[in-house]
């Protein structure tokens, strides 16, 4: 079983950041990634989901 993205935080370092990533059984990930590793993220994040739109319409 995967477990589930529960919170995430980005924080500025200088020129880089820090990407923290909480699972939800607790497990957290610390990482560091430049200015341009964190742009194309997303871009990636909106490339999938604008071609995953259709595929879940919105919850009210």
């Amino acid at each position: 079983m995967n477990a589930r993205l529960a919170h995430f935080a980005i924080e500025a370092d200088g020129e880089s950041y820090h990407l923290r990533l909480t699972l939800d059984d607790g497990t957290i990930f610390q990482i560091g990634a430049s200015f341009d590793q964190l742009d194309e993220l997303g871009a990636e994040i909106d490339r999938r989901l604008d071609a995953d739109q259709d595929l879940f319409p919105p919850a009210f």
